[in-house]
């Protein structure tokens, strides 16, 4: 075993955590195993000219800037001393992120070197990378995996991962289509949703001949085929996601394809799953009712429509009522405890509450939003593609996708700066950026979303460390309160940075004109209240900032009236991973699920210390198995009212919860406005809790 490995594990040697060990791991790490094996230059020209010259870095960035320029940049970034917090974060450096010699055996890159080259490809002036690799190496915030990994880099994957797509309609065209897309996207490294309501259900009719159709499961078989096929050059696997309406006829054999007794044909190994949730079913469920799922291809014989144009809720009733319409009759809460139990067996579907999203939509002149991601925070209007037989390619209609862009906030440095603004100022012009420079033109409807709305995703990590450093219990009325605050300032900054873009720019996203932005309808909650600090305790975590007021927003809604915004959207909050041990914080908004995480990575075990974990501090971090839920949806939906998408929302049960236990969850979650729910993780007891049970 390596000895920084080994000391590593020390951390968790007796009965006590010693973070010493931590220290001592990470020393050892850099003196033994990074250090000596880091290609050595003499300056800065040189390692520039040998990295252009080897096809590492993009000549062209240096094209943009004078020498000086970019050693300026260099020199700031190492002017700050960054030494990292754990050895977990080092490790995951310079193990997934920092640039190696093609056999893998030394590294090109230094920490200070990956983020001075990601904030020069990521910026059109010297003042703006300067700005930019200030708040990177002071990790004030971080780019997503496939920006900070790939920025800068020649010949190398995309900066964003993140895509929806609503191109399979029904015909073979279509679905043939969107399998080359998907592949498409997932060699390069994209997380795929796709919607797949539209498409018949199994034992429709084809060309008027009757009960022949396979189903959406045939489509999802090929999808998970293919994305076991594209994968990242064998380096990473593809992922994606479908995403089905629980009021599709298909809609139990998708989620069977999910279950452990599923037979082995009809399994789905790949592909995630998501069942997006009317309010009309939820108010059958409540109501203890029955309720009708729909043949799509019946559908639209008999109205016109796709399924995915219907409003469920409002047109309910008449089409339950139509007797030419083929459908079939469910109890609702039957659905819903068969979603629980695949939740409890294997972690999906996802739930998307589509009245909640749609309710919130500020876009609904563009269109509705009918999906999510693969990770269930992106939530933008989707519109269908429609393709034709080749020699007919001139009667294509190109829709409108999604195509986000992510970074996260590191709530702890965020605070401590004093300076949420400057923070949030310097994230999203990064992210305009990133998005500027993307043109993913294999995907039609995915560029033409990216080139007319242009949205980002700005989120935010680290929350519970934040709290347990600041001796504060996550899910507290006093964490709440500071959820409320903090993401009330992002949001204003984020949307007075993106009026400011299109003010200098002149570029207003497409859908602005007629949007809720310009009508001010969307910030109207900001216009009623300050969202200040109300207790001691969470007015002196903001001590030393400037929050913004109710005229603060009068006067960026007239200004947005005015100039317009560059984003379609600004914020949502990610399932942040190894971003977040480099960034040592825990991950996205969620607790923790363990005070000390033990990680396995190339057959290595690691450990991992929650940051701030002392004695003191160790009450303060409740694991979230053992946690009522209600807190972690409390403390979502506290953030979600400021938040324009969605959130990665996980729940955490013990292997004893119950299907009821779950679904008391997602009526909560429903009561509370909460958008989407992501996995359900259980904790499987393992040998020794059996053990100690019966002792």
């Amino acid at each position: 075993m390596e000895p920084w490995i080994e000391l590593n594990n020390k951390v968790l040697a007796g009965s006590a955590v010693d973070t010493r060990f931590d220290t001592d791991a990470l020393q050892v790490y850099f003196q033994e195993k990074v250090n000596p094996n880091t290609v050595f230059f003499h300056d800065l020209a040189e390692k520039i000219r040998y990295l252009t010259e080897h096809g590492v870095w993009d000549r062209a960035i240096f094209e943009r800037y004078r020498p000086e320029e970019v050693q300026a940049v260099f020199d700031r970034a190492y002017s700050y001393k960054f030494r990292f917090r754990s050895f977990m974060g080092a490790y995951k450096f310079y193990s997934e992120y920092a640039t190696m010699t093609p056999n893998r055996t030394r590294w090109l890159e230094r920490y200070e070197d990956r983020l001075s080259i990601t904030a020069l490809s990521r910026s059109e002036t010297v003042e703006d990378a300067l700005e930019l690799v200030h708040h990177l190496v002071n990790q004030t915030f971080t780019p997503a995996t496939p920006t900070l990994m790939n920025a800068g880099k020649a010949n190398t994957g995309r900066l964003v991962s993140c895509f929806l797509l609503q191109d399979c309609t029904d015909n073979l065209d279509s679905i043939t289509k969107t399998l080359a897309f998907v592949a498409e996207l997932s060699k390069g490294g994209g997380g795929i949703g796709v919607e797949v309501s539209n498409l018949r259900a199994r034992g429709e009719a084809l060309r008027g001949i009757q009960n022949v159709t396979k189903g959406v499961m045939g489509v999802a078989k090929m999808l998970d085929n293919m994305l076991r096929y594209a994968d990242q050059a064998g380096q990473r696997p593809g992922a994606g996601a479908v995403y089905l309406s629980v009021m599709h006829a298909d809609f139990s054999d998708l989620l069977n394809a999910k279950k452990i007794a599923t037979d082995e044909d009809a399994r789905l190994k790949t592909l995630s799953v998501g069942a997006t949730i009317p309010d009309v079913f939820m108010e059958k469920v409540r109501a203890g009712e029955d309720i009708y799922q729909f043949y799509p291809h019946s559908l639209f014989q008999h109205t016109g429509r796709e399924f995915t144009d219907i409003d469920w809720t409002r047109e309910y009733q008449a089409l339950a009522d139509n007797p030419l319409i083929r459908k079939k009759r469910v109890p609702a809460r039957r659905v819903l405890e068969d979603i629980a139990v695949t939740q409890g067996e294997s972690g999906y579907p996802y739930l998307l509450f589509e009245g909640h999203a749609n309710r919130a939509n500020p876009i609904p002149n563009v269109g509705s939003i009918k999906m999510s991601n693969l990770c269930s925070e992106i939530l933008q209007p989707t519109t269908p593609s429609y393709f034709h037989s080749y020699g007919q390619e001139h009667r294509d209609r190109i829709g409108l996708d999604v195509s986000c862009n992510l970074a996260s906030l590191v709530i702890e440095q965020t605070m401590h700066s004093g300076e949420i603004g400057r923070v949030v100022g310097a994230a999203v012009r990064m992210l305009d950026h990133v998005a500027r420079s993307t043109s993913i033109t294999e995907v039609p409807a995915v560029r033409r979303a990216n080139d007319e709305m242009r949205s980002i995703g700005l989120g935010a990590m680290g929350l519970h460390s934040f709290l347990a450093g600041k001796e504060l219990i996550y899910g507290s009325p006093e964490a709440l309160e500071f959820v409320d605050v903090f993401f009330a300032a992002v949001h204003y900054h984020a949307r007075k940075a993106s009026m400011e873009i299109a003010r200098e720019t002149g570029f207003v996203f497409g859908g602005f004109e007629g949007s809720r932005y310009q009508s001010g309808e969307h910030f109207a909650q900001y216009l009623e209240r300050d969202f200040h600090p109300q207790t001691p305790e969470v007015a002196a975590l903001f001590e030393g900032h400037t929050l913004p007021t109710r005229a603060d927003w009068r006067q960026l809604v007239q200004d947005i009236r005015t100039h317009g915004l560059a984003h379609s959207f600004v914020m949502a909050i990610a399932p942040t991973g190894s971003i977040s041990y480099v960034s040592h914080a825990s991950a996205s908004i969620m607790p923790i699920t363990e005070k000390v995480e033990t990680r396995t990575s190339n057959k290595a075990r690691t450990i991992y210390p929650m940051p701030h974990l002392s004695d003191d501090t160790e009450w303060y971090y409740e694991e979230a198995y053992d946690m009522d839920q209600r807190r972690v949806l409390d403390t979502v939906a506290a953030a979600q009212r400021h938040v324009d998408q969605g959130i990665s929302c996980t729940l955490f049960v013990p292997a004893s919860a119950t299907t009821r236990t779950l679904q008391r969850y997602y009526l909560y979650a429903y009561r509370l406005g909460i958008k989407t729910l992501y996995y359900t993780r259980l904790r499987k007891t393992n040998v020794q809790d059996c053990l100690s049970c019966v002792v």
